[in-house]
């Protein structure tokens, strides 16, 4: 997406793109910036779209062909065609294509070998988009209030995500959300984003674990609590406290081997600040405790689906093992 901004600064564009992968939103916003970027408002003439299957494929190089109308570039955009499975004449004509013409493509089902690929690969910008890094998370969620009149410093954008996840469609709903609340203060803070965003579960889990590695039972229970209130299964609840112990065991055994903590959460396809956490955490909990405390999680569960022992105890036996009294 970096290459796709500079493009649109420079205004220098690739003869194609190619947009997929996981993240809808901002697979939608790239889309979005570069159709505004090559075409004037309401312009007709110059901006031709074909969307799913059955596209004819003779007819999409015919437009290309066609030299813009008063305008440096045609734009094409081709979205769900289903070219980049298989075969498609297409890629032969791509490296043949006026300058003045450029193709977007924007596709859900991608196959790497196929030829459409390889010819926008070579001549063109691919794109997969599959979530934003942590840093440009942060610019994301800066730029966001600061069209807003708002503030937020990187903590507190990471802390939000941490809170509400990384999906962009809801990130950005809690995010308005947030500016309506603030609306006139000048910041956003860390207990306007407790008090006001909706917190997933994995984020509450998160917080749990955290609060239990920091020896503070107070605010595990309290998070606990609120799970519940939110209709979430003990049950539930604790296998992903285990697993997110035994996650925090793999950054362990990975980081006391000498890998990086960007590495390590590429691996296990973490976010970087969680495994940051949990490597600072390496000093007050062992490897051993960490691995008992997977241990115990998974035997409480085994215990619970047998009949032997009760799923709210469960969870609770293991707040209560984990912690001391005062936080």
């Amino acid at each position: 997406m970096k290459t796709i901004r500079e493009h649109i600064k420079n205004g220098s564009f690739a003869p194609c793109y190619l947009l997929y992968g996981k993240e809808k939103y901002l697979i939608q916003l790239t889309e979005g910036k570069l159709v505004d970027a090559l075409t004037e408002e309401g312009d007709s003439m110059n901006f031709n779209q074909y969307r799913n299957s059955g596209i004819d494929v003779t007819e999409v190089r015919s437009v290309a062909d066609t030299v813009p109308f008063f305008a440096e570039k045609r734009l094409i955009l081709v979205k769900d065609s289903g070219w980049f499975k298989g075969k498609c004449e297409l890629a032969s004509y791509i490296p043949e294509m006026p300058e003045t013409t450029v193709i977007l493509f924007v596709e859900s089902d991608v196959d790497k070998s196929s030829e459409l690929y390889a010819a926008v690969k070579e001549h063109g910008y691919v794109c997969e988009i599959n979530g934003m890094s942590e840093e440009d998370l942060r610019l994301f969620i800066g730029s966001f209030f600061k069209k807003q009149g708002l503030g937020i410093t990187a903590s507190d954008a990471d802390f939000l995500t941490e809170r509400v996840g990384t999906d962009m469609n809801r990130l950005t709903t809690e995010m308005e959300k947030l500016s309506a609340y603030c609306e006139g203060t000048g910041v956003v803070r860390r207990e306007d984003i407790l008090r006001i965003a909706s917190p997933i579960p994995e984020g509450q889990i998160f917080a749990m674990m955290d609060a239990i590695v920091n020896d503070d039972r107070s605010k595990a229970i309290a998070l606990y609590t609120e799970l519940l209130a939110a209709q979430e299964k003990p049950l539930r609840i604790l296998y992903m406290l285990t697993n997110n112990f035994y996650s925090f065991y793999k950054v362990l055994c990975l980081a006391d081997i000498g890998i990086s903590a960007d590495e390590i959460a590429s691996r296990l396809g973490m976010r970087p600040f969680a495994v940051k956490k949990f490597m600072r955490r390496k000093k007050s909990w062992s490897f051993s405790k960490v691995l008992q405390a997977v241990e115990d999680g998974n035997d409480m569960e085994r215990r619970v689906k047998s009949g032997d022992l009760e799923e709210h105890m469960a969870v609770e036996s293991f707040l209560f093992r984990y912690t001391t009294e005062v936080g």
